[in-house]
């Protein structure tokens, strides 16, 4: 599920992914609208009312499915199977003569007629808006097959551009401009969606590389198109030729933005390994300081903090030797790793000791992970050098981050508290856990005693 996950992130509501949304659901309306009000009295090319239900579709899927994109609604799933099965329709009858007509059928075409729509749901729209459906509809469970329906739709959008700018620049033909950018705007949305994946990370990072990635997507589209404009003007060629060299050079275009996502997957999992090297403990695999401190801004709330530590660990060091401490800290990360929840963050804090940081700072929630904590080292045989048996135990302090605690040293504050929660559990006993709680009560108590 991790792995599934990471190609989402969490839920897109930044205002660039919005705005994609919302103006493609203007030029949906406006498409429409011109259809029925000026394109119905002039013939114009316009948007045709299934192709606004098509873009309709994948504008509310990309509003909707971000919040749950694990699990999207089942009313959200029909929608989409419905868009693909007319999209599937439209192909297999534009490609299978003997096909059983629906969507080109003379009922349909009648209703053109009666209610003057112009145009109809072309053969390039449908295959577009069944990719990208088909894209939406797969993400949740097989985002490989996702992402490869998403790059068909870039492909037909290419050929799209293509015609249109021919069409402009040579021939003087008219395009439904509402189409084209109804198309354009659903790939930057399902794009936008879909910016955590490893084929995508690259092309939206906001670091240097990312900057010229997009450069080179712009140019794999712009510097082919422009070449074939000029080499057309240059020798004038008949109209079959010109389909011809459109679909020739839309496919070189696919192809270059093809090997350019495919650069930046290997890009993304070469940074994804530098990052790791950076700001990850190699020993226990558990964040290092500097790289719980990157995590923090995008980490949410934090509600508790918990402290773990090895108790007698340098008794263990001296006796058993440092291979076999080493051996103790990487089986503790492992564990601590195996316990934790979807948005609890670990962290190697000092030689033995580790960090965790938790959005659920409730008492029974912190006590619940420190018994679980206590309950997997517990599991493990003791350690045995001849006679000599040593059950390796921990001791846990944790505290709750306070609701008066404000700005970034909130979670430095519980760290504080849980630090002294955690000296209160070694000065008892150890293998214990104490809360930040009994810990100030435990320091009041020895303060009265003192002055008593």
């Amino acid at each position: 599920m991790q792995t599934v996950l990471s190609n989402f992130g969490v839920p897109d509501r930044s205002d660039s992914y919005r705005l994609i949304v919302f103006v493609m659901v203007a030029i949906i309306v406006l498409g429409t609208a011109h259809n029925f009000f000026i394109s119905s009295q002039t013939g114009a090319p316009a948007l045709h009312p299934l192709s606004a239900i098509g873009y309709l579709s994948v504008a509310i899927s990309l509003l909707v499915q971000p919040l749950r994109p694990l699990a999207p609604q089942y009313s959200l799933r029909v929608m989409q199977l419905v868009v693909i099965t007319i999209m599937a329709q439209r192909l297999l009858e534009a490609g299978i003569s003997t096909w059983p007509r629906v969507v080109t059928s003379d009922l349909v075409l009648s209703l053109n007629e009666r209610y003057q729509f112009n145009g109809q749901l072309s053969v390039k729209t449908a295959a577009s808006l069944l990719f990208l459906h088909v894209a939406l509809f797969t993400a949740p469970n097989h985002f490989n097959l996702a992402m490869l329906f998403f790059y068909g739709a870039i492909c037909v959008a290419l050929f799209a551009l293509y015609q249109f700018g021919f069409g402009v620049f040579v021939l003087d033909s008219n395009f439904s401009i509402a189409s084209l950018g109804a198309l354009y705007f659903a790939i930057a949305g399902v794009g936008r969606f879909f910016h955590k994946n490893k084929y995508l990370r690259a092309l939206f990072s906001r670091r240097a590389h990312g900057a010229g990635f997009r450069a080179l997507t712009l140019a794999a589209v712009l510097v082919p198109f422009g070449g074939g404009v000029l080499f057309v003007k240059a020798q004038p060629a008949p109209a079959e030729s010109l389909f011809e060299l459109q679909l020739l050079l839309s496919f070189f275009s696919a192809l270059l933005v093809g090997v350019i996502l495919l650069m930046g997957r290997q890009i993304n999992a070469d940074a994804r390994e530098l990052e790791c090297a950076a700001t990850r403990d190699p020993l226990t695999g558990a964040l290092s300081r500097p790289g719980l401190y990157s995590r923090l801004p995008e980490a949410g709330k934090i509600g508790g903090a918990v402290l773990v530590d090895v108790d007698h660990f340098r008794v263990i060091n001296d006796r058993f030797g440092y291979a076999k401490g080493d051996e103790i800290l990487a089986r503790l990360g492992e564990n601590l790793q195996s316990i934790l929840s979807r948005g609890e963050l670990l962290a190697r804090w000092g030689g033995e000791e580790f960090l965790i940081l938790t959005p659920d700072g409730r008492e029974k929630s912190l006590s619940r992970l420190a018994t679980l904590i206590h309950r997997a080292v517990a599991a493990h045989p003791p350690l045995a050098i001849d006679a000599l048996r040593f059950r390796v135990t921990v001791s846990i302090g944790y505290a709750a981050v306070e609701d008066d605690d404000e700005g970034e040293g909130d979670i430095h504050r519980a760290i504080g508290r849980a630090d002294a929660a955690l000296f209160a559990a070694k000065r008892f006993g150890r293998n214990r856990t104490c809360a930040a709680q009994e810990a100030a009560q435990i320091r009041r108590a020895t303060l009265e005693e003192l002055v008593a």
